[in-house]
């Protein structure tokens, strides 16, 4: 008697349909329209998503070794534009070359995206004082917050967002590469002054993120829960 492997229930997946409105979209357009044709048919849109943990420890070994020489910030900086490159073409190679690991490369690109922020955080904090671990541990919860919620979001809307007032994920590789540059010339005192400030502002950012969130889903279950009432 033969047995059949039950296959996964189909539903309805819009992370192919990312709600990008953002400064530099225009410009990865068009980067993306002339980097194509370049990337090799031995390169896969796996093997790109998978980039960002050479790019994670690239970026950890930097901020190491930065504590020596502020100059590895230079290959820390390399290690951010890298990832910036791979993560716009893995899902343009993917949907090219009709690969099929939609669900795939969403869940491993966004996971990998955790372990690149994680990343981000551990190389500064060699440059920071030991007192300032705690800091760092709330720096990452804090960022790693607004992660969850761009999930859970999705989860609850289907519309995944990933910018706000024409600012996203691309424009912060940016600012965190003139950042870097910024450090290698005033010194690490800089990242010292300015780090508790950037926690702060995160921290609160995410509590107006938060709070204006579920508003909206309140709202939204209060209208779905009177239409149930008027049916029934």
């Amino acid at each position: 008697m033969s047995t059949t492997a039950a296959s996964p229930p189909q539903q309805t997946f819009n992370e192919d349909q990312k709600h990008l409105v953002h400064f530099l979209l225009p410009y990865e357009k068009k980067f993306l329209k002339a980097a194509l044709p370049w990337v090799p048919s031995g390169v896969s849109t796996a093997h790109l998503t998978l980039m960002t943990i050479f790019w994670s420890l690239g970026i950890g070994i930097a901020g190491y070794l930065s504590r020596g020489d502020i100059r590895w910030l230079w290959v820390f900086n390399a290690c951010v534009l890298m990832q910036y490159i791979t993560d716009m073409l893995d899902g343009e190679v993917g949907r090219a070359r009709n690969t099929g690991l939609i669900k795939w490369g969403f869940y491993m690109d966004h996971f990998l995206d955790y372990i690149f922020l994680c990343a981000i955080v551990i190389g500064y904090s060699f440059l920071l004082p030991s007192s300032y671990f705690l800091l760092a541990l709330l720096g990452l919860s804090f960022t790693a917050g607004f992660m969850v919620h761009t999930f859970m979001d999705f989860a609850i809307t289907n519309n995944f967002k990933i910018s706000c007032n024409q600012f996203g994920v691309s424009e912060m590789r940016l600012v965190l590469v003139l950042f870097n540059i910024l450090i290698m010339f005033f010194g690490r005192g800089l990242l010292i002054q300015v780090f508790p400030f950037c926690v702060g502002v995160s921290f609160l950012g995410l509590v107006f993120l938060v709070y204006t969130s579920q508003k909206i889903y309140r709202h939204i279950d209060t209208f779905q829960q009177a239409q149930k009432e008027e049916i029934n």
